[in-house]
């Protein structure tokens, strides 16, 4: 006669929701592998909660770029520049497109200056 292992249940670390041991063909989950797990799912294990990496942050700010460079017209090589320096601002008012060579210029003429926030780039011609 086999004596039934007691239900282990715990929380997901993402929905809160109750976890138990899943089955796989009618077998249960190995107890060492459920003791691991620390999301019920894929999309919870895939969710950060809006913790964005800085790579996560330039990619939402490169949503909002122009054709063009807004310095020289370059079309090639753009970048979004920050206006605030702050990446997590991705406010369409917030970012002008730059090619990397007037990114460049901007923030090291702005350092040479003194400026921490470097702003906006005026039109070259």
């Amino acid at each position: 006669m086999t004596t039934r292992v007691e239900e282990v249940t715990k929380r997901c670390e993402f929905c809160n929701k109750t976890m138990k041991r899943k089955r796989f063909n009618g077998r249960l989950e190995d107890f060492s592998v459920f003791q691991k797990r620390r999301f019920c799912s894929l999309t919870c294990a895939n969710s950060k909660k809006g913790k964005l990496t800085k790579h996560g942050y330039s990619f939402r700010a490169r949503k909002h770029l122009k054709s063009a460079c807004e310095a020289c017209g370059y079309t090639r090589a753009l970048h979004a520049h920050h206006l605030d320096q702050d990446i997590t601002n991705n406010t369409v008012k917030n970012i002008q497109t730059l090619c990397k060579h007037c990114h460049d210029f901007w923030h090291t003429t702005q350092k040479r200056v003194g400026k921490k926030v470097a702003g906006k780039m005026p039109r070259l011609c």
